[in-house]
């Protein structure tokens, strides 16, 4: 496993004269994704809450680590060097059906993301033409493999035998291979392709699952144990992360600034211009409504009613990734959403609004 790990730490301004007690010591937790690099569009989890101090507020130290997918960033929380994953929970719901004692806690990206792209000029229409077809994914560890895999099945196709499966990474990498002809399609997820299609590559038809209409994703999961261990601790990871989604969607194009800011290496090579940021901004805000606070129609950041994770849980059935269901108990809580929910939402809108990068 490929493991690259940024420590992301926030200075703030000492005050004007000595504190009345010694300072606590920030918590330390680390945070995997289930992603080799973090777009803008992972900023919610990554350098938002880092930047604008939000983890700090909450007397966390928070270390981002990223995976290449979710099986990399639940078997950290699994094996103990991580304590909360930001991933597709289907890998960790796949985990309690083989024993592991993980519960997914809160959910930033509450709808489907995948989806499979036929390229311009590829003269498909349909799954079942990708007989005798390559299919691109991230890695074989992402969510993507298990969507196109369940598709195929679904069209009477098996993956390495009709159709194969091979890895291209994301952005200019999976590009290449599609320019190239290596791949005949790809599955990412929406982020990828608006960013792609904003540089030039072209597709004509993108298909969802109509089972997985409830997929989750940017959930964070986390050993059972630590939810009374660590409960203010899961609570303040979570608030973090909300407060982000609040920012990022008044206020896309400082999100993007922030980001570029923190992690460099994701900026454009030629350079941070309005007209990149403004690009980028269009790009994120294509899980504006999945990323909302009434996404589900509850008016809260993160939760999910038991009705639709149930029918997420049986798209894993179906999908061929869990023998049987289980109750949903087994695996999610909602008993923190209501913690992270509390904070002042107008200030950070005002803040948002306001906000001018040094």
């Amino acid at each position: 496993m490929t493991l690259m790990k940024w420590v992301l730490t926030v200075v703030l301004a000492a005050g004007l004269g000595p504190p009345a007690s010694p300072a606590r010591a920030a918590e330390k937790v680390v945070l995997a994704h289930a992603l080799p690099a973090l777009s803008a569009s992972f900023a919610i989890a990554s350098s938002l809450p880092t930047y604008l101090g939000y983890w700090k507020e909450e007397g966390l130290e928070v270390e981002v680590v990223t995976n290449r997918g979710a099986a990399a960033a639940v078997q950290l929380v699994i094996g103990g060097k991580a304590d909360v994953t930001s991933a597709n929970p289907g890998t960790a719901i796949t985990a309690v059906h083989k024993g592991e004692d993980l519960v997914v806690f809160y959910t930033s990206l509450r709808g489907d993301i995948f989806g499979i792209a036929f390229p311009e000029g590829s003269g498909l229409k349909e799954i079942k033409d990708l007989k005798g077809k390559i299919i691109g994914v991230s890695s074989f560890a992402s969510g993507g493999t298990n969507y196109i895999r369940a598709l195929l099945t679904q069209a009477g196709l098996k993956a390495g035998v009709d159709a194969d499966i091979v890895e291209v990474g994301v952005g200019g990498r999976a590009a290449a291979a599609v320019q190239s002809k290596q791949v005949h399609a790809l599955s990412l997820w929406d982020e990828a392709y608006a960013k792609m299609e904003a540089e030039g590559l072209k597709f004509t038809k993108i298909i969802s699952d109509p089972r997985a209409r409830y997929h989750l994703a940017g959930s964070m999961t986390t050993r059972r144990e630590n939810l009374a261990k660590r409960r203010q601790v899961l609570a303040g990871v979570a608030r973090g992360v909300a407060k982000a989604q609040l920012f990022q969607e008044t206020n896309p194009e400082a999100a993007v600034r922030i980001h570029w800011k923190v992690y460099s290496q994701s900026a454009p090579r030629g350079g941070v211009t309005d007209a990149a940021v403004k690009q980028e901004a269009k790009v994120i805000s294509v899980r504006k409504g999945i990323q909302a606070k009434d996404a589900f129609g509850t008016r809260r950041y993160g939760d999910v009613p038991k009705d639709k994770m149930d029918e997420f849980q049986e798209y894993l059935v179906t999908s061929g990734l869990i023998q049987a269901k289980m109750d949903v108990g087994r695996f999610s809580t909602d008993e923190l959403i209501p913690e992270i929910n509390r904070f002042d939402a107008a200030a950070v809108i005002k803040r948002a609004k306001e906000f001018k990068l040094p």
